[in-house]
């Protein structure tokens, strides 16, 4: 490789280290070793992955139950940074090509996007409540679970040729490491943090510890997000451009399509079996117990809200999170105001002063708007 090209990825690298430093949580012993001798390891990381040397190192892996139960794989500091540097330049180019209604873990995208815009969808689809309308809804079984490596790696180069036509160094480093990231097995080595037992609550559908060889990554990686949502470019170009729903959203693995109940037939006969099909060729099929059909009026669940035509209002889980927050603040002195104004800034736009009265007055808070809130006792 040339030397022009040996010093950009170092400073890409110092780059993508930055990044992942600001991107993390809380620092970890591992984070800590990493930074005391920060440019030595990432001159030492830009001299592996020029000599094709990189490998993945081995993470920790635990169970968590909120919201719900699910596996996460914790990569090492040096592996984040990869993933960084990864980020960057795929976002880069996927970012504007992704479909709008798109919602998982994209800049100015997120939950309350993806509640407003249902709402606007089923209110065009309704002409604004004058004809009868239905909300659609399916979800994808085990779906990260179910990724198989060679296609996934397939989609990714492909993005990867259209963004560098001519190859390059940049391109075949790019390929390199996506190929080490993707055909990584996560599994081998791994430290377990906390008890064999925790997973006895999680379905072997949704562990890695029990998925073929070449199927499954893992969930909580920059990198494993943004695969989630190139990978799944594919279904939202099918659905919208070949078989025309517009009025369609999805958040990682559920996703919705608005018709009038005069096309609901159409839907549900003709085109959902394409679907199906279509799917099948990813190497993925639809959750048999996560089907539904609601019309507008009775409101539609989606990423924690009940979505009506002219309102909004959050769901149980939602405020059930709130009171255990407001609960916790107020009795053992646990979490910051801060987060309760964040959650006034999500409610703010739901129908849900009630609710929110009925949570504090509860725990003996006065109730006040966003950011007069006072977290005094009265």
């Amino acid at each position: 490789m040339s030397r022009a090209f040996k010093n950009y990825l170092l400073s890409e690298l110092i780059e993508a280290y930055h990044a992942a430093r600001v991107g993390g949580k809380r620092k970890t012993v591992n984070e800590h070793e990493f930074e005391v001798n920060e440019l030595e390891n990432i001159v030492n990381l830009r001299d592996a992955i020029m000599a094709r040397k990189y490998k993945p190192s081995r993470g920790i892996a635990f169970v968590i139950h909120d919201p719900v139960t699910r596996e996460i794989f914790a990569a090492p500091f040096v592996d984040r940074v990869v993933h960084h540097f990864l980020f960057k330049h795929a976002i880069a180019w996927w970012e504007p090509r992704l479909w709008r209604g798109s919602y998982s873990c994209r800049k100015g995208k997120g939950t309350l996007a993806g509640v407003m815009d249902l709402q606007k969808n089923m209110r065009r689809v309704s002409r604004d409540g004058k004809i009868p309308t239905i909300v659609v809804k399916r979800d994808l079984q085990g779906y990260f679970m179910s990724l198989q490596h060679d296609k996934l790696f397939k989609r990714v180069c492909w993005g990867l040729k259209k963004q560098y036509p001519d190859g390059g160094e940049l391109y075949r480093t790019l390929k390199y490491l996506w190929r080490e990231v993707i055909f990584d097995s996560p599994t081998e080595d791994i430290r377990i943090r906390g008890r064999r037992s925790d997973w006895g609550d999680l379905p072997a559908s949704k562990s890695l510890f029990y998925q073929p060889e070449g199927t499954g990554i893992v969930i909580g990686n920059l990198t494993s997000q943004l695969l989630s949502n190139i990978f799944l470019d594919q279904l939202d170009r099918y659905i919208v451009h070949e078989l025309g729903y517009k009025n369609y959203g999805r958040y990682v693995d559920d996703f919705y399509i608005v018709v009038s109940r005069e096309d609901l037939v159409k839907l549900l006969i003709v085109d959902m079996p394409k679907i199906e099909m279509f799917l099948t060729k990813l190497g993925l099929v639809m959750h048999p117990k996560k089907q539904s059909e609601i019309p507008i009026k009775n409101g539609v669940e989606f990423l924690g809200a009940k979505v009506y035509r002219d309102h909004i209002l959050p769901g149980k889980r939602v405020l059930a999170s709130l009171a255990e927050r407001a609960y916790c603040f107020e009795t053992q002195g646990k979490g910051k105001p801060q987060s309760f104004v964040a959650y006034d800034g999500l409610l703010a736009h739901y129908s849900s002063e009630k609710a929110i009265r009925k949570i504090y007055t509860g725990v003996g808070w006065t109730y006040r708007n966003c950011e007069d809130r006072d977290f005094n006792t009265s």
